[in-house]
């Protein structure tokens, strides 16, 4: 610049709005620069709010999706358990009824041996209890033979005879009155023992007490995942226009001034 105004081409007026216009020129790109950097901020503030939002849905489906495998997982370990419970129950409930019948079984031979020895007890003491009657019904008998014979035989002592043949009576009936009582009081101990040894072998065998068996709880569905918002993020303001025109001015005018000034001189 210096040189035009040394051969006459450029007056310091001319110099003056020469450094002027430059200085416009100079704000108008700048205005023209921060408008592009703040257009760039917000295209960048748009983009990062989308991919935001975009990685929080395919976050909560795969989310979602991790938790219906999971589900999926528990029915199917749930399908197994309650499986495994119906075949513990079932098996309870076939020992049950096996431990049901070897009870009627055990029962039933119980009572049937308990009327057996029963029955030829009271058979051997009815037996024995004739026996007995027969014998002493022979006996007298037999006693009254005797002293019969005795009596028309004329023998001497006759009434020693015959009161002898009836103490001897009198004695083989009280004998046989003493053995019918120990047989009824041996009996009671057999009938006793018979009872015994029937409630013995009814109550060998008891019936099965079946365990109880729980079924497992069932799965619950998943929620669907709710989806976390963008996070709040801000762009400052736009470059105004007019402010920049108006500082553009003022440094135009300054630097206009400032030329004029230096080539003044």
């Amino acid at each position: 610049m210096p040189a035009l105004i040394a051969k006459g081409s450029l007056t310091p007026f001319g110099g003056a709005v020469l450094s002027g216009g430059l200085q416009v020129f100079q704000g108008i790109l700048g205005h023209k620069a921060k408008k592009q950097q703040y257009m760039n901020q917000l295209a960048y503030k748009e983009a990062n709010d989308e991919y935001a939002q975009w990685a929080a849905g395919m976050q909560a489906k795969q989310t979602n999706l991790n938790n219906s495998f999971r589900y999926w997982q528990e029915q199917v370990n749930y399908g197994q358990q309650l499986n495994f419970a119906n075949g513990m129950r079932n098996w309870e409930l076939s020992k049950a009824i096996n431990q049901a019948e070897v009870v009627g079984r055990t029962r039933a031979s119980a009572g049937a041996e308990y009327i057996q020895n029963s029955a030829a007890l009271n058979e051997a003491f009815a037996q024995q209890s004739m026996s007995d009657a027969m014998s002493l019904m022979q006996y007298k008998t037999q006693a009254l033979r005797a002293a019969a014979a005795t009596s028309a035989a004329g023998v001497g002592m006759v009434d020693r005879y015959i009161n002898d043949y009836a103490r001897q009576v009198g004695d083989m009936a009280t004998i046989q009155s003493l053995n019918e009582g120990f047989r009824e009081r041996q009996l009671s101990r057999e009938q006793a023992g018979v009872v015994a040894n029937y409630l013995n072998k009814y109550n060998s065998q008891d019936f099965y007490q079946m365990q109880e068996v729980v079924d497992p709880i069932a799965p619950f569905p998943p929620l669907p995942t709710l989806i976390n918002p963008a996070p709040p993020s801000m762009v400052g303001s736009a470059p105004s226009a007019g402010a920049a025109f108006l500082g553009t001015a003022i440094n135009a005018v300054g630097a206009g001034l400032n030329t004029y000034t230096g080539l003044k001189r």
